[in-house]
């Protein structure tokens, strides 16, 4: 990804090497802090996760995903591991030329979540870690 800094790749790469560990973002002062929890909790800022995006074509991409715990879980961003690299879902551009894909071969896409959430608006809030956008 051409505008990913250092650090983001170092979260990244932290939480695909070792995806039982979130990054919480400190609301008031956004200091990152890397936590281990069995299940991230509701209404406690954003979270950095781990886990994996199946597109509608059937490719399997590693994925951390920026999520808005006070938003009911609702997607914030995704970056994708894709040939090695990452690359975020709003360089569409990009991530379409690597995959040789289409918008219709991106979206909508499926999700899981490694560390599931408390709350998920995208399924019925119990607690879910799987998705689609």
């Amino acid at each position: 990804m051409n505008d990913t800094d250092a650090t983001t790749i170092q979260w990244l790469n932290l939480l695909h090497g070792s995806p039982s560990f979130v990054i919480r973002i400190d609301p008031r002062t956004s200091t990152p802090t890397v936590v281990q929890v069995e299940v991230v909790p509701d209404d406690d800022g954003v979270y950095w996760i781990a886990g994996t995006t199946t597109l509608p074509r059937g490719d399997v991409l590693p994925s951390v995903f920026q999520v808005d715990t006070a938003a009911g879980g609702s997607l914030l961003g995704v970056h994708w591991k894709i040939h090695g690299r990452w690359m975020s879902s709003s360089d569409r551009t990009q991530v379409l030329a690597a995959l040789d894909a289409g918008e219709g071969d991106m979206f909508p896409f499926n999700w899981t979540y490694v560390v599931p959430l408390a709350r998920n608006v995208y399924l019925d809030g119990t607690g879910a870690s799987e998705g689609t956008a």
